[in-house]
């Protein structure tokens, strides 16, 4: 895990490591998604040609809040 600080105009410097590798280089853009209480960072890769390759009947906010309440349904059985 990696702590990094907001800047006053809202910016995250990403750490050169976490660059290297997810291989985000200068004008890359990366998604935000909200999850309840967090956020998810998925790096976008241009020119990668993944589109159509692979579908789904859900979006991936969807299945990733169904995994979070399996998750929390498996914690409360603890």
């Amino acid at each position: 895990m990696v702590t990094v600080k907001v800047s006053s105009k809202g910016q995250l410097v990403l750490p050169k490591s976490i660059r290297e590798r997810f291989g985000i280089e200068p004008g890359d853009e990366v998604e935000i998604i909200e999850m309840g209480n967090e956020l998810i960072l998925v790096p976008i890769k241009k020119g990668t040609k993944l589109r159509g390759l692979v579908t789904f009947d859900k979006s991936i906010k969807e299945i990733l809040d169904e995994a979070r309440k399996e998750e929390a349904e498996l914690e409360a059985k603890k």
